[in-house]
């Protein structure tokens, strides 16, 4: 019947696997739809094989097997779950590896000649897809977990790029093994690997039962409503910005760009920020010393900013921001204990809303929207809330998430993996050419990018962290053509000096 149908057969069970359901934050299309790989770009020629018994032997490690599991759906239930082997072999690697010698400098390379370099303005500066052939295997187009179910592969791949005088380290992932917080565990442990502190490592919390168990069934009932509980957006309203935002995920043509902001930018921005917004507390007899914006704050209501400007919306339409949030710092102690005892290497995710109109966005000083954006990371992101939100998806409409705002707004999303500290890794002991004069000098990436499919949100920013030279790098698909007046707006924000 598979055959006939041109579908690939089942995958033959090995009996001796460890089989464990996924858990919660597993089990929705927001993460199986996904397979993810990130680009490390190192200035210089690395080994692949101690990059990949690096990350072998730390996936060989007690508690973190399950990134060299397989995904499998049960033929009596018809549920996805986890089969994790006893042992891994040659034939069943705790990996999927590849290793790619291009023999050439990356310039002469079509597709690494393309790797962007930073700007000394904000900028639009490179096309993430242009990579996607050092991303994935060659002509390889993600297609979601179903990629993982008729295959017997890990969940984890490594592909190494060799060029003579740079080398492009790619992580691949299904989403379902972590989320952005999660994967800083697995690099930072990768890294310890690689530099022989195996003592280090610590051993991640178990897998058998899943922790987050309670907010999945609400056998522990929310503390207190939600924040938006009245902006929630009800069936009318869903199927009206399901017809906007939906067919301009799915059904509009896109384009993928990456965005540099120089530190010369973005600093002066969050300077003045904090002082217009001390002299604000001062002028209201408030504690000054409480006046506080982080760097991710600043960035992400500058990328709003330049979203909402440049589409002549009306003034009245809402804006909503949602932005991704770990739950981890929230339950610790809690459902899951401290990370430097047992991290939770998986999928443990919330989100802080912020809604606005187009009118406070174009007119309000960024310094309030930076403060609207702060409030509803310190409200929104406490146990409480995050119960509440919860509670709400279960009494939902099938939906993983919920919806706030209502059905004409615009949506902007934002992912911010600074906190994976991706430009801080440290890959010398992997470099061919011992660094002279006695001292092993920093391997660390110039550049990082990633890549994703098959779901492409639209005006979705995944924010990389800052580099070495104080530069941060954004990424996003917008429908065709907008990325022109993004473009536009960053020139005119930076030669009018806000």
């Amino acid at each position: 019947m598979d055959k006939l149908f041109g579908r690939k057969p089942a995958v033959a069970l090995v009996p001796t696997d460890r089989m464990v359901p996924l858990h919660f934050f597993e089990n929705s299309p927001l993460v199986q739809g996904n397979n993810m790989a990130v680009s490390l770009v190192f200035d210089d020629v690395l080994d692949p094989e101690k990059l990949r018994l690096s990350l072998e032997g730390l996936v060989k490690r007690e508690g973190w097997q399950r990134l060299g599991g397989r995904l499998r759906k049960n033929p009596a239930s018809g549920r996805i779950e986890w089969h994790i082997p006893a042992e891994f072999t040659a034939e069943r690697p705790a990996i999927d590896f590849s290793h790619v010698d291009h023999a050439v400098p990356a310039a002469s390379h079509p597709a690494a000649s393309r790797i962007p370099g930073p700007s000394a303005r904000p900028s639009v500066v490179g096309d993430p897809d242009e990579l996607a052939d050092l991303a994935w295997e060659l002509g390889y187009k993600p297609g979601g977990i179903s990629d993982f179910l008729t295959a017997d592969r890990p969940v984890l791949g490594l592909r190494v790029n060799s060029f003579t005088d740079k080398t492009v380290v790619v992580l691949q992932w299904q989403h379902v093994a972590f989320d952005a917080l999660g994967m800083q565990y697995v690099v930072e442990n990768w890294s310890a690997m690689l530099w022989g502190r195996e003592a280090e490592i610590p051993t991640p919390c178990g897998v058998d039962s899943d922790p987050f168990d309670a907010l999945a069934k609400g056998t522990r009932p929310a503390e207190e409503p939600h924040i938006l509980t009245d902006r929630r957006v009800g069936v009318g309203g869903l199927v009206k910005w399901g017809l906007g935002y939906g067919v301009d995920m799915l059904v509009r043509a896109k384009e993928n760009r990456m965005v540099c902001i120089p530190e010369t930018y973005w600093k002066p921005q969050l300077e003045k920020a904090l002082a217009e917004l001390r002299v604000e507390a001062a002028d209201k007899g408030e504690d000054v010393s409480k006046v506080f914006l982080t760097e991710g704050d600043i960035l992400t209501a500058w990328t709003l900013r330049c979203v909402v400007a440049p589409m002549n919306m009306d003034p009245g339409r809402t804006v909503a921001a949602s932005i991704a949030m770990s739950l981890r710092n929230a339950f610790e102690g809690d459902l899951i204990p401290a990370a430097a005892e047992h991290p939770y290497v998986g999928n443990a995710f919330g989100w802080s809303n912020v809604l606005v109109t187009a009118g406070d966005v174009t007119s309000k000083p960024l310094s309030w929207l930076a403060r609207q954006v702060r409030r509803a990371i310190n409200e929104q992101g406490t146990r409480a809330q995050h119960e509440a939100y919860y509670a709400m998806v279960r009494t939902g409409m099938g939906l993983p998430i919920n919806i706030f705002g209502d059905g004409g707004m615009a949506q902007v999303g934002f992912s911010n993996w600074s906190k994976a500290g991706l430009f801080d890794l440290d890959f010398a002991p992997a470099r061919v050419k011992e660094a002279t004069g006695g001292s092993q000098t920093p391997c660390r990436p110039s550049y990082v990018q990633e890549n994703h499919g098959p779901i492409k949100p639209v005006d979705g920013f995944f924010v990389f962290g800052k580099d070495h030279k104080g530069n941060y790098w954004t990424s996003a698909y917008k429908v065709k053509g907008q990325w022109a007046k993004f473009q536009e707006q960053l020139d005119k924000d930076f030669e009018d000096g806000v």
